[in-house]
């Protein structure tokens, strides 16, 4: 088994360091004007936005990669099927090769992807999906984006994505500056851990930080709550989804549980309700156990409002 979980270490291993090096690159790449070879004006655009040749390349090769491994080792498990204990390798390299197929699937997304930046409009070629312009007037808003490279995520008034930008993205100076000529209210950059001040209350404090989800741990933007001994991760997604009234409770992404709530949203038999009961029905309140000693915090009024505007102007 060891020999069949080796593509899988390389393949986490590559996802480690890659980013590292690929950043490297690009910066001496493009001080020695390498991304001259990029868009040119043929269709009367501006500028244009897209990705390097060489990353759809590279996905395209480690799909045919995985590909080929996967397929050995799957036509190694069905001929030697009566000497294996059990279906594991054919479930490996049945594995190895679905994920070269989505290699392979990927570098065609990474190539098609373009953004043609016009005066007023935007002509967007999505990865997989169809072709669409964009008018300025239908950007909604620019938010930094959290993936390894950063770079911004644009989406519309209704807040769809219409497409995300990366540092090593050819055009992204151009397209930063673009946005930033006709948002000049929205700070348009990459934004990491520490970019954005903590919010502090008389009892609670907020810091901004990226957190994983899923098992691929998937990065999203998340919040540590913190009130005495009491400390609590949570998604910003969710933390926006309450203070919208969508849900009347969030619960921490770790052990031991903390939850942030309306108090309004318990039932009367509950622990939440017996903490809670007490408390202002627009307010909010951060719960731990035991619950019998109260809210660790409570935020009401001026503070709330500033804590929720804090919180929906986070990069998500």
């Amino acid at each position: 088994m060891s020999f069949f979980a080796f593509p899988v270490a390389v393949a986490v291993l590559l996802s480690t360091v890659l980013p590292a090096i690929v950043g490297a690159a690009v910066r001496r790449s493009d001080r020695k004007g390498g991304a001259a070879d990029g868009p040119t004006a043929d269709t009367g655009a501006l500028f244009v936005v897209m990705n390097r040749r060489w990353q759809s390349v590279l996905f395209r090769v480690l799909g045919i990669v995985f590909l080929m491994i996967g397929g050995f080792f799957t036509l190694v498990a069905v001929v030697e099927s009566e000497q294996m204990d059990g279906p594991g390798p054919l479930i490996s390299g049945a594995g190895i090769t679905v994920a070269g197929a989505l290699f392979v699937v990927l570098a065609m997304g990474i190539r098609r992807f373009r953004v043609e930046a016009f005066d007023k409009h935007l002509i967007i070629h999505p990865w997989f999906r169809a072709t669409r312009v964009v008018a300025v007037t239908e950007i909604g808003s620019v938010r930094p984006s959290l993936n390894r490279y950063g770079g911004i995520d644009v989406r519309d008034v209704n807040g769809r994505m219409l497409f995300t930008a990366t540092t090593i993205s050819i055009g992204y100076d151009d397209v930063v500056a673009y946005l930033q000529e006709r948002f000049p209210q929205q700070t348009i950059r990459s934004a990491v851990p520490g970019d954005v001040a903590p919010w502090e209350g008389a009892t609670l404090r907020a810091e901004w930080l990226p957190l994983p989800r899923g098992r691929k741990g998937t990065v999203e933007s998340g919040v540590l709550l913190t009130a005495g001994g009491v400390a609590g991760h949570m998604y910003t997604s969710e933390l926006v989804n309450l203070l919208n009234h969508r849900i009347g409770i969030v619960e921490s992404t770790s052990n031991p549980l903390v939850f942030l709530c309306w108090p309004d949203s318990a039932s009367p038999t509950s622990l939440v309700w017996e903490a809670t009961k007490d408390l202002p029905a627009e307010s909010l309140a951060l719960l731990a156990d035991p619950m019998d000693n109260g809210a660790a915090a409570m935020l009401a009024g001026a503070e709330l409002m500033d804590f929720a505007a804090w919180i929906t102007a986070l990069p998500r």
